[in-house]
């Protein structure tokens, strides 16, 4: 049996339907044994704010969503880059949205933080 890798995955997005579809394929695929699920951005760097007096930060997948109130993904990447270097060289974040127009694909290009853009068809907002 193959082995689960060290790998966090966190899931931030505002639709608890999304977030528990990618919960159960990520376990389902064996992805990774750690799933955290946080339907408000400003919780996620609540808890990725904890992290900073680890010892020890393991590599961590972020899936966020562009689209949010409150806090929408491009305001959660402002303030998450303002943290340690410690915590942003584990992250690596994955932009998910369900509708793109042309300015959201050129601030996710643009933007260093963020390693991919996914479509997400499984999202019924509009």
């Amino acid at each position: 049996m193959n082995s689960i890798p060290d790998l966090r995955v966190i899931l931030i997005d505002d639709n608890d339907i999304d977030l528990l579809l990618h919960e159960r394929l990520i376990t389902l695929q064996q992805i990774s044994r750690t799933v955290l699920s946080f339907s408000n951005a400003n919780k996620a760097l609540e808890y990725l704010s904890s992290n900073i007096t680890l010892p020890h930060i393991p590599p961590t997948v972020i899936l966020l969503d562009i689209q949010m109130p409150e806090m929408d993904g491009f305001e959660f990447l402002r303030s998450f880059d303002s943290y340690p270097q410690k915590i942003k060289s584990q992250c690596y974040i994955i932009m998910v949205s369900s509708s793109l127009d042309f300015g959201d694909i050129s601030r996710t290009n643009a933007n260093p933080l963020v390693v991919r853009l996914l479509k997400n068809h499984c999202n019924r907002k509009n």
